[in-house]
């Protein structure tokens, strides 16, 4: 996946729906974040596991506050989904943890297709 995959998906979707596919796709970041959690203790690298973490967090500070301006009707405040889809991807690069961005997105994406009327 990519940040055009991410447009593509909730670009389309009503305020709501939006915020519920990235509420999805925090709450997966979570159980990736779990993973790197004990992967540390395995001794992959606490420093690598850290940053990882910390990535995670990032992504959820970025995601929750976008949903909560969404949920709250505040679409000048919110960041168009293009660049906001970017910003994502580049914090998951930046903090090696791109692989549990898509994860997360492919985890969420199917439950939150556009109705049929829309």
């Amino acid at each position: 996946m990519n940040p055009e995959a991410l447009v593509q998906w909730i670009g389309p979707l009503p305020l709501a729906e939006r915020a519920k596919a990235l509420t999805l796709i925090s709450s997966w970041l979570t159980i990736y974040g779990r993973d790197y959690g004990v992967a540390s203790v395995k001794d992959i690298g606490e420093s690598s596991a850290l940053k990882k973490l910390v990535g995670i967090n990032e992504l959820h500070h970025k995601l929750l506050s976008q949903t909560g301006n969404y949920l709250n009707g505040e679409e000048r405040k919110v960041y168009p989904v293009d660049v906001f889809s970017r910003i994502l991807f580049e914090v998951a690069d930046q903090y090696g943890v791109r692989s549990a961005l898509t994860g997360a997105m492919k985890h969420a994406q199917p439950k939150t297709a556009p109705s049929a009327g829309a």
